[in-house]
């Protein structure tokens, strides 16, 4: 009988684990948090977790659903203090609005963290109801919060949604284009900037992320001029946005990387 390399067992080993991890799928990212740890962090002792969790599974699924819970609310605030100033003048364009709030929601590892270690979670908890409910509660909070920007955006650029398409509609493609350039960030893919002119249409001399080109694309798309508009009432804007910090990025403000 030839006795097998390492490497043959190696690879057998690895062939195996891709055909369970197809069959299975996933499992939530905080498997790498040990509870040991945490302990020691916390100066409790194994018996202080093991009256709350019948084992690190148990504490492991508890850590996802909060971790899916969390969500960082400065994130909108950021995209809504970046467009503000935009909104405040009377010469700001829709498409430069569009610009710096697409700008003020670039994501990256580690500075978002908890952005995307959420969604890697909700990414993996399909076999998990508990998990699903969270996933779903969160989107629901972010589509939300970021429809009422979208609608405020609108009104003052005097356009409406197009036959077909609801706000909602807006908000979750934006929604989704956002996650994805925040995962190609968090691997590393290098920030496309391009130099377009202030309606992103044609070569110019100011700087765009490719996020805001994507969004543009799809406000364009799903969006059109509203003739019949009224004139935009500053009155409809949430107090605390009028309060919102106005330091938005130096790239915000200047265009420049």
């Amino acid at each position: 009988m030839t006795r097998r390399t390492a490497e043959q067992t190696r690879q057998d080993l690895i062939t195996l684990g891709l055909q369970m991890l197809h069959e299975r799928g996933p499992s939530a990212a905080v498997g790498h948090i040990r509870l040991s740890s945490v302990l020691r962090r916390a100066g409790l002792t194994t018996g202080a977790a093991y009256r709350i969790w019948k084992d690190q599974t148990d504490y492991h699924h508890d850590l996802a659903l909060e971790a899916v819970r969390f969500r960082d609310r400065t994130s909108t605030a950021t995209s809504v203090a970046a467009v503000m100033p935009i909104i405040s003048d009377p010469s700001g364009s829709w498409q430069e609005a569009i610009r710096r709030g697409a700008q003020a929601n670039l994501r990256s590892y580690p500075e978002d963290a908890a952005f995307l270690i959420s969604l890697a979670i909700r990414a993996t908890s399909y076999e998990d109801p508990e998990l699903l409910a969270a996933s779903q509660q969160r989107h629901d909070e972010a589509i939300a919060a970021y429809s009422q920007l979208y609608q405020v955006v609108l009104a003052w650029s005097r356009r409406r949604m197009r036959p077909g398409f609801t706000l909602h509609d807006l908000a979750t493609a934006l929604a989704a284009v956002s996650e994805g350039s925040g995962l190609q960030q968090a691997t590393g893919t290098p920030e496309v900037r391009l130099s377009l002119n202030s309606a992103a249409t044609a070569p110019g001399d100011v700087s765009w992320s490719l996020l805001g080109v994507a969004t543009l694309a799809l406000c364009e798309w799903m969006t059109e001029p509203d003739p019949d508009a009224p004139e935009f009432d500053p009155a409809c804007l949430p107090p605390r946005w009028l309060d919102a910090p106005e330091h938005a990025s130096p790239e915000a403000d200047t265009g420049l990387s």
